[in-house]
């Protein structure tokens, strides 16, 4: 016998199933225009600020929603993500958040731990003492706590920061950053600020795992365009163009306090397993592509261009430096170097070097005085090296001119840099099938037709694509474009000025 439905029995189910419902995520409009006091967050009644919407007291948000930006000035320091949210611009605008540089302590937009999934889109970033975007993180080491995880920050323009563009804390795990622009980073340093008392990147990742950084263009920077270090495990940095930095293009490890480090790398490698591919580095300070104590990393089709001005080298492999640390740091180990173009034009600049310091500890010593202690320290065995064993490096470019040297200062037998590319090749066991060759590339830097490096690669796993994002085939150039003729390519993305 068929079951009747009765109707006091059907509002119970609908009652049950409305409770059981998760509850409609919501957008939220702000703008200039809009009204703190009377707006309710819709098109027609927008909020005039952030900061209403995200205040402790006043906030209207929950896990989920979307607070959409109308095109125009917001001067706010501190805007803080507590929930899960997507933060974005209003489709065809992009909305400037603005800080002051003096505001003691600020940051423009930070994201706490408990608004891990969120997504920052299509806005315009600059200002603050610190930092243009700030991932949080509540952990210290032994700790199970974490960061802000699996955030998404995509298609901004973050100018003008105090110091770092983006700045990652211990165990912010997961996050994206891609096709954005960066640039002017240590805003708030005086006008002539040495150097070396400089501290701002343009992406800084202390301790996050699995970092996707792609597709974006950071430039003019005031330090190092990007670095992981702390521990940072499983990195992919590709098709990103660096250039105009003070210091470093691409880091794979630095320098990091202790206490910063995780008790699952007892060895306190500085960064494991990173991925470094299909870049153009260009005109940097210090080393264009270095790694500081990293274990098992990739470096291939890269292309690097007058890096290592003012020393270093174009792929440099250092030792972080800090007197006091608890325990001798770990050379680099496990390191692949292919299918790399390297452009030194600059007089005296160096392709590849690797450091040793004489000693336990790790201060900085130069030329004939550094010669002499090697010498001396061989002598007495003590001595820290930048990398273990012999370098991994093969099917690279080096162009012939501006006196590319080849240096490495570990004893017994240093190469300083004056026995040139046939020396380091049988000394190193290295570079069987890398090449030297009169190299050159555009303003955007892409390949020549005629090219010696075209099809002088070697096939990759790890690699599948080019800077443009073009399949790769076998054999591959070398340097981040796999060249096609002038008709078949397309123009470039990420807010790349070039062709």
């Amino acid at each position: 016998m068929a079951r009747r439905w009765t109707f006091p029995f059907l509002i119970q189910v609908f009652l049950l199933l409305a409770v059981g419902a998760p509850a409609s995520a919501r957008e939220w409009l702000v703008s200039p225009a809009g009204d703190d006091e009377h707006g309710d967050g819709t098109p027609a009644k927008p909020y005039r600020t952030l900061q209403r919407i995200l205040n402790t007291s006043t906030g209207v948000v929950a896990d989920g929603d979307t607070v959409t930006l109308r095109a125009g000035v917001y001067d706010e320091c501190d805007v803080r993500l507590r929930k899960r949210l997507t933060l974005r611009g209003y489709p065809g605008e992009r909305p400037h958040l603005r800080c002051d540089l003096r505001k003691p302590d600020s940051v423009v937009v930070q994201i706490d731990p408990t608004a891990s999934g969120s997504r920052v889109a299509g806005l315009e970033i600059s200002g603050s003492m610190y930092y243009g975007v700030k991932l949080e993180s509540w952990w210290s080491r032994g700790s199970d706590g974490h960061g802000a995880s699996d955030v998404v920050l995509e298609d901004l323009k973050i100018h003008d920061t105090g110091r770092d563009g983006i700045k990652l804390t211990p165990h912010c795990d997961r996050v994206t950053i891609r096709r954005s622009e960066i640039w002017n980073t240590g805003a708030a340093d005086p006008p002539g600020t040495p150097l070396e008392q400089r501290n701002a990147e343009g992406i800084d990742n202390v301790g996050g795992a699995k970092m996707v950084v792609e597709d974006n263009h950071i430039h003019d920077i005031a330090t190092t365009g990007l670095y992981f270090k702390g521990g940072a495990t499983d990195v992919v940095v590709q098709r990103n163009r660096i250039e105009n930095t003070g210091m470093g293009g691409i880091l794979i490890g630095f320098h990091t306090d202790a206490d910063l480090f995780d008790t699952a790398n007892p060895d306190y490698y500085e960064a494991i397993r990173g991925i470094v591919r299909n870049n153009l580095v260009r005109n940097t300070g210090y080393a264009g592509i270095g790694l500081y104590s990293s274990r098992d990393a990739i470096v291939a089709n890269n292309t690097i261009v007058d890096t290592a001005r003012l020393g270093h080298a174009a792929i440099f492999f250092g030792i972080p430096m800090q007197d006091g640390f608890p325990k001798p740091r770990k050379p680099s180990a496990g390191t692949r170097i292919r299918n790399n173009l390297v452009i030194q034009g600059h007089d005296g600049g160096a392709c590849v070097a690797i450091r040793w310091q004489p000693g336990e500890h790790t201060g900085g010593l130069r030329g004939r005085v550094a010669e002499l202690a090697q010498r001396l320290t061989a002598e007495q065995g003590s001595g820290v090296a930048a990398l273990e064993g012999a370098p991994d490096s093969d099917y690279n470019g080096y162009h012939a001119d501006g006196g590319c040297r080849f240096v490495d200062e570990r004893p017994p037998q240093p190469l300083l840099g004056g026995e040139g590319f046939e020396t380091w090749r049988e000394r190193e066991g290295a570079d069987a099938h890398s090449f030297v060759a009169e190299l050159r590339v555009d303003a955007s830097g892409r390949l020549p037709a005629g090219s010696p490096a075209i099809k002088r690669g070697i096939a990759l796993d790890a690699v599948t694509d080019d800077i443009d994002g073009k399949p790769r085939l076998a054999p591959f150039d070398v340097g981040a474009e796999e060249w096609t003729p002038l008709s078949s390519r397309r123009p470039r993305e990420r807010g790349d000025p070039s062709p």
